[in-house]
């Protein structure tokens, strides 16, 4: 998640609990710490837990662990090769701020709504 010029980005990484990350469309596949594509769910892999402020919402209402779009798929999993690392015991990775694209998308949707 943190790769590719996004160092900007901040986790919650508060201690983990028992609600569950999921990620949308867009990053389905891919591992939330260090955005490596998985083609398919190996025994090695782990899934995401959440901090408890972070995993109380309610049901229907979880929203995708790196982007925050409420429209979910999967459940967010940990890579092979960051379960090795001991990455997933970091804490909870959610992110809490948006990137300047989130952003800017958000003041062009509120900018083209009918007023």
């Amino acid at each position: 998640m943190l790769r590719h010029a996004r160092d900007d980005l901040q986790m919650c990484r508060k201690r983990t609990g028992m609600a569950v990350g999921y990620v949308c469309n867009q990053h389905e596949g891919r591992c939330v710490v260090c955005d490596l594509q998985c083609d398919e769910i190996l025994p090695t892999m782990r899934e995401v837990h959440l901090c408890d402020d972070c995993g109380l919402v309610a049901e229907g209402q979880e929203t995708c662990v790196m982007c925050g779009t409420e429209r979910i798929s999967e459940l967010a999993y940990y890579c092979s090769h960051c379960v090795a690392l001991g990455k997933e015991a970091d804490g909870c990775p959610r992110v809490m701020n948006k990137t300047k694209q989130q952003r800017l998308a958000v003041l062009r949707a509120a900018a083209a709504a009918p007023k």
